[in-house]
């Protein structure tokens, strides 16, 4: 049931890997657009959000507790590069979340994934845990990882709009 969600999560998880290792640490405070998310909060919420259903499926945590209250749902984003934990242990927490989050899904039981969702916000619209795993694995990973891709579109079109001033 699982082996869909597990293979796009795969590469999905490249692709933002891909991203993220071209970001610098000032990086982490970029917005495409005045109130958007910053890259720094689209990485953490990705490896918070990620690591919740490796935890209800069992796994020991990957990320640290103090992260809930910068990346959690409904948080909002910081400006400042320092609010941010080192992108090095963003870009590990993401990439090793997803990782073995792809992984452990395709072992869990139809009993396991049958169960309710354990996020009770959005359990009307994905009642169980495979639903709720699978969004998370590909239409949540896939929606953030294209408002990080905007942010090096933004970052691309502000460096050529500089660079076509200076010619």
């Amino acid at each position: 049931m699982m082996k869909p969600a597990a293979t796009s999560c795969n590469h999905l998880a490249k692709l933002g890997d891909k991203f993220i290792s071209e970001l610098s640490e000032m990086d982490v405070a970029a917005q495409s657009s005045p109130g958007g998310k910053t890259a720094g909060w689209l990485i953490g919420h990705l490896a918070i959000t990620g690591d919740f259903v490796r935890r209800k499926l069992g796994r020991p945590p990957l990320t640290p507790k103090e992260w809930g209250p910068l990346f959690g749902p409904g948080t909002q984003p910081s400006n400042e590069a320092a609010y941010y934990p080192p992108l090095a242990d963003l870009r590990s927490a993401f990439k090793n979340v997803y990782a073995d989050l792809a992984s452990i899904a395709l072992d869990q039981s139809e009993t396991v994934l049958g169960g309710p969702n354990p996020f009770e916000p959005v359990r009307d619209r994905l009642p169980t845990m495979g639903d709720f795993a699978t969004w998370i694995m590909t239409g949540h990973l896939g929606y953030h990882l294209g408002q990080l891709a905007e942010l090096r579109a933004s970052a691309s079109r502000a460096f050529l709009d500089g660079w076509d001033s200076k010619r």
